[in-house]
């Protein structure tokens, strides 16, 4: 008997452990790139502190940063959209959210409304095999993190029209099973709860600049957008749910370089919007983003124009959203905690970068003070696109009349800005650094210094009198944080 009843434990303890072993199995395994995003959704809507919901596509991932929403105006808000995501796709995401969460707005973005396609997996209804394979798999990041029940498997059988690809959204073993050469040491820190998550609240930050931006022709009277498509039809069903619920909406159409289709869908927010009597924001037909500095590419913002996206709303919101600011809260450090952590990506960025455009792009975020000095007849005179960032710098056009040399001293400390061209001095500048002074003498020899410090010449060193542009960033204190030389070299600045 005795022994009947130690094989019994025996095999209920080996049978537990090997349960355990699958679990574990399974969740270090699964891809993360969907649990990165939401862990700190989860966290946060456990403590009631979202206050703000931002629903839609790549395009509000890129465009909104909850961080830059905290750090300058207390809102707690949380960046819910997906690559890809269409707006049958946000009305499913809406639901889950609104499970753990009720907020006191919920921003909606209504790109690609123009879209009508059903289901995600139909192949006949998309314009390609990639983009139907895209879509599909960019659904992931949606949805994996969501638990499985009732309501994902109704929005899976709402989205996806095969039962094979349905399988891959509610039994994510299928196809996360063979991952195990892939892990790294993030997958197994899921089991411990410390794998890594995004600390921008859903948001993704982008540097690259897009100095070519496509120009598209004006919408007309033909290219609007009469009939309904799925993209209104889910629209139409996300303001009711909110409706429903008590939770003001609004809509909005964020920033890029849009195309007549895109202007048409727009427009047709806008009408919906007012059928609904609710607000809303199209930011196409507002002067809010430079498209010459402010891109990642012709559709999505960089981190400059994300800041100023984040800005705009963040106005509106704290006008008209009756919210709380939440900072100096001791319950709300952790958002301090990923403020503080990003600008120290910033600037982290700002000194790692390589990247004239990028760099000059991403001075005009920081605070900090910079000059930079052109070397007279340098290609810098013929480059339309940094000379286009310059004149953001300087809010002048003068470097735009000379062949040089040129320079830009900008001191945010103080709130001035200097600018020389030609054979021009400046004299008594009142800067962080002192009281500068400039004098070009020469093609490679000219002189910056201080009333303080009249033997030290910022702009001469002898291993790099050649290079025809030089940067010199300081902090408040004056001290110098980076002195960059670069040459030119067929439309590339290298250091």
């Amino acid at each position: 008997m005795k022994k009947t009843l130690m094989n019994i434990i025996k095999s209920a303890v080996f049978l537990c452990l090997f349960g355990l072993a699958i679990a574990a199995t399974v969740v270090i395994v699964k891809r993360k790139e969907s649990d990165y995003k939401y862990t700190d959704f989860f966290n946060e809507a456990k403590k009631d502190h979202i206050d703000v919901l931002f629903m839609g596509s790549s395009h509000v991932i890129n465009a909104i940063n909850p961080v830059f929403l905290f750090e300058e105006y207390g809102i707690t808000s949380y960046n819910m959209g997906g690559h890809g995501a269409m707006l049958q796709a946000t009305y499913w995401e809406l639901q889950q959210a609104l499970e753990y969460c009720t907020p006191k707005w919920v921003v909606v973005d209504t790109y690609m409304l123009e879209k009508n396609i059903k289901y995600l997996d139909n192949r006949e209804e998309f314009d390609d095999e990639d983009e139907v394979n895209t879509s599909v798999e960019q659904l992931h990041l949606n949805m994996d993190a969501w638990p499985l029940n009732n309501l994902k498997r109704a929005a899976i059988d709402d989205l996806i029209q095969d039962d094979g690809v349905k399988k891959e959204f509610l039994y994510e073993f299928i196809i996360y099973h063979n991952r195990w050469k892939y892990l790294n040491e993030s997958d197994f820190k899921t089991i411990t709860g410390t794998a890594d998550r995004n600390r921008l609240f859903g948001a993704e930050m982008r540097y690259e600049v897009e100095l070519e931006p496509e120009k598209y022709p004006e919408v007309s009277e033909s290219d609007l957008l009469t009939e309904d498509t799925v993209g209104t039809e889910y629209l139409e069903k996300i303001i009711e749910l909110c409706q429903e619920r008590g939770i003001p909406v609004v809509l909005t159409y964020y920033p890029f370089v849009a195309d007549t289709k895109d202007q048409a869908a727009a427009i047709r927010a806008g009408q919906i919007a007012d059928s609904f009597d609710v607000p809303y924001i199209n930011m196409l037909d507002l002067d809010i983003i430079d498209i010459y500095s402010d891109l990642n590419d012709h559709g999505h913002l960089n981190v400059v124009g994300a800041k100023k996206v984040s800005d705009y709303m963040g106005q509106w919101l704290s006008e008209t959203g009756d919210l709380v600011d939440h900072r100096g809260d001791e319950s709300f450090s952790y958002w301090q905690e990923c403020v503080d952590n990003f600008n120290e990506e910033l600037d982290d960025t700002l000194f790692s970068e390589d990247n004239l455009y990028i760099k000059l792009d991403l001075l005009g975020l920081e605070d900090y003070n910079f000059v930079l000095y052109v070397n007279g007849n340098s290609p810098v005179f013929l480059d339309d696109y940094l000379k286009r960032m310059i004149r953001k710098s300087s809010m002048s056009n003068k470097i735009a009349s000379t062949s040089g040399p040129y320079i830009i001293v900008n001191d945010n400390s103080t709130g001035y800005i200097y600018e020389a061209c030609g054979s021009e001095e400046l004299r008594a500048m009142n800067t962080a650094m002192g009281t500068l002074n400039y004098q070009p003498v020469e093609q490679y020899f000219r002189l910056l210094y201080s009333d303080e410090d009249p033997d030290t010449n910022y702009l001469y060193d002898e291993a790099h009198y050649l290079n025809d542009i030089q940067l010199i960033i300081y902090d408040e204190d004056g001290d110098v944080l980076e002195h960059d030389y670069y040459k030119s070299n067929g439309g590339n600045y290298v250091r």
